[in-house]
């Protein structure tokens, strides 16, 4: 069974969030459907919509929030 996820980060434009996403999701299975990024003003928003097996979905959520917590971005998992 396949769920679907949005991970939003917002902050200070940076390549480090989008390098940190994608180190801290390459131990799970799963498949990008989408990946939006905005610049503007000095600050990114990035999205990313993602199928996975929903048993990780709370592990995929705390590794990203560990993972970017020493930056000052906002992470969310929809």
């Amino acid at each position: 069974m396949k769920a679907r996820a949005i991970i939003l980060i917002s902050g200070a434009a940076s390549q480090v969030p989008n390098q940190l996403v994608d180190e801290t999701l390459k131990p799970f299975t799963f498949a990008t459907l989408d990946r939006q990024e905005i610049l503007m003003a000095g600050r990114m928003i990035l999205a990313l919509e993602i199928e996975l097996d929903p048993a990780h979905l709370d592990a995929i959520e705390s590794d990203l929030v560990s993972a970017l917590d020493h930056l000052d971005v906002a992470c969310d998992l929809l």
